[in-house]
């Protein structure tokens, strides 16, 4: 009997083909199901990480307004040439006369002149610089005792205590320049084991407010008036000039600006996503989607309803209305007479207790906060996709089984085919052989 090598050889089909095809026919249908639900979620994931971070952005303006934008003060000054102010938590509105008699200086020390310049070569030893009684030292020693030298360890000394070394080349030599990196009298210079003459003394700022001094290290002074820092640039004694702090209505209409701007963009993104397209009858990723109905009506409920019995009730009493497709409309102009005419009464409709940012925030934190509706939509189309991921594994596994199970039989097939097809030769011969005998004999 005739063995066989080769799936087919014994049939002379294409066995290998007819595997191919029968597999692949009874793979498609559950193929295509987990290969159609994973486009499916991958979108859903997708749409809503969208979803997501468009009221992220809303939630992080809601913060904006509830960090004290709406009530924030802002510091000017009558002639920022000769200073300028910013205004913190503990500020109040006023007016303050502000007189800049003098400037803080940092200490400057500066040795002689050294005909040979950076390269002069210096006596061995220790130099030890103390900045504000703050001593630090660097030896020089052969090889290492230029001037150069010394400008260098200094200032790459891990010990320094404040001091930045500088040479400077004039007409009769070279000289080393010692200058402290913090202005104020408490940071003077002080050097030994070299000579050193002061070119600049140590001074604190000096500013005179309402007629009171005041003394300070820095020409940044923050404790001057509660609240306020103040930056000095130019001393002008004898004169003084205005500092007014009030309210920062910009600031105020920013923040509502971007509150609004922030909601407008998160319902036209949502809508996006929504949307169904009656003429193609094609429905969005989120279309009838319950997570994101459900914080849109809630988002509108907040938006639609009133405040207490203050000043302003509503939205529109600020210039705040909802237009019909669900966007907001800002009228600047009457946001700005509402904070003109009384400011604590806008404050408390938008940042107060129970106000519209408060409860906007908790609608939101309830959507996409750490453990919100949209985290646990998330997750659950995650562990969709592991399932999916578990189910193509097993019909990889199964497919591969039934692949098996097709070709040993058709090798068993092929086989049999082959025996039938040699013994079919067999007889053939063996029939021929006869007939020849019997004419033979004949």
């Amino acid at each position: 009997m005739a063995s066989i090598s080769s799936l087919g050889v014994g049939s002379g089909l294409d066995i290998a083909s007819l595997v191919s095809q029968l597999v692949a026919a009874e793979r498609a249908p559950t193929q295509n199901r987990i290969d159609t639900s994973q486009s499916r979620i991958n979108v859903q994931l997708s749409a809503i990480g969208t979803f997501k971070g468009a009221l992220a952005d809303v939630r992080s303006k809601l913060e904006t307004l509830q960090s004290g934008a709406l009530a924030g003060l802002k510091a000017s000054s009558s002639k920022t040439e000769t200073f300028t102010a910013t205004a913190a938590d503990g500020a109040v509105v006023g007016d303050y006369q502000v007189e800049v008699v003098s400037l803080a200086r940092a200490h400057k020390m500066v040795s002689g002149a050294y005909a040979d310049g950076a390269g002069t070569v210096l006596a061995n030893g220790d130099v030890e610089i103390s900045v504000g009684g703050e001593p630090f030292t660097v030896t020089l020693g052969d090889g290492n005792n230029t001037l150069e030298d010394l400008r260098r360890m200094i200032n790459e000394s891990a010990d320094n205590t404040g001091v930045s070394a500088t040479l400077i080349n004039e007409a009769g030599g070279t000289r080393l320049m010692l200058t402290a990196w913090d202005t104020g009298t408490a940071r003077q210079i002080a050097v030994t084991g070299m000579a050193f003459s002061e070119q600049q003394a140590a001074a604190d700022a000096h500013v005179r407010i309402e007629g009171f001094d005041h003394y300070a290290s820095s020409n940044t002074v923050t404790d001057a008036i509660d609240g306020l820092t103040l930056k000095l640039v130019a001393a002008e004694p004898g004169v003084s000039h205005t500092l007014s702090v009030g309210h920062d209505a910009e600031a105020a209409q920013k923040a509502v600006t971007a509150f609004v701007n922030a909601y407008n963009a998160a319902v036209k993104t949502i809508g996006s996503l929504t949307r169904y397209n009656a003429d193609t009858r094609q429905a969005a990723a989120l279309t009838g989607d319950s997570t994101v109905r459900g914080a849109m009506q809630a988002l509108r409920g907040v938006i639609g309803s009133g405040n207490g019995t203050g000043t302003f009730r509503f939205l529109s009493d600020i210039g705040i209305s909802t237009q019909t497709d669900g966007t907001l409309k800002l009228d600047t102009q009457a946001l700005t007479d509402a904070l003109a005419s009384d400011r604590s009464a806008v404050v408390t409709l938008l940042d107060g207790e129970g106000g519209y940012a408060e409860r906007l925030a908790a609608v939101l934190d309830n959507v996409v906060g750490d453990d919100g509706q949209v985290e646990t939509r998330t997750d659950s189309l995650q562990a969709r996709l592991k399932d999916l991921g578990r189910q193509q594994d097993a019909l990889n596994l199964r497919m591969e089984q039934v692949e098996n199970r097709y070709r040993s039989q058709f090798t068993a097939l092929d086989t049999l085919v082959a025996q039938m097809n040699s013994t079919s030769s067999y007889l053939t011969q063996q029939l021929a052989s006869l007939a020849n005998l019997t004419t033979q004999n004949k």
